[in-house]
């Protein structure tokens, strides 16, 4: 009988070191970029760095990047990289780890500025593309 539970209870420590079948533990990371399109940013050169300004001026490098679950439960955080000055504006840079998979789909919201919702295969992709700015 003690045998049996030894085995019973070695069998059950590799799978949940290894993994089963079940999604439970596993997760993923996305990456991507958030452009902040403002006219006071026509000033600087293409390269240059740059952050947000006046009513952007939560736009910066380490402004958090939030990502909830179907339910709304915050599931994974990263931050904005630094700013650099393109074309479209003011790009910053993101990547999250640590996404728990198997939510139906989750949202991305940068600073307190609304979320975006994708699916989990968007996330998986990365390159993810978002907008921000008045003109």
């Amino acid at each position: 009988m003690a045998l049996g539970a030894a085995v019973t209870g070695s069998c059950w420590l590799i799978v949940s070191l290894v993994g089963g079948e079940s999604s439970a533990g596993k997760t993923f990371g996305t990456s991507g970029t958030l452009t902040l399109v403002d006219s006071s940013l026509s000033l600087l050169e293409e390269g240059e760095m740059c952050t947000g300004l006046d009513g952007y001026s939560d736009i910066r490098r380490g402004a958090q990047v939030n990502v909830t679950g179907a339910d709304g439960t915050l599931v994974a955080t990263g931050v904005l990289g630094g700013g650099t000055k393109t074309a479209l504006g003011c790009e910053f840079p993101f990547e999250i780890e640590g996404i728990p998979q198997g939510s139906k789909f989750y949202t991305v919201e940068v600073s307190h500025r609304g979320g975006l919702t994708q699916t989990e295969a968007e996330l998986r992709a990365g390159g993810l593309v978002f907008t921000l700015g008045n003109n």
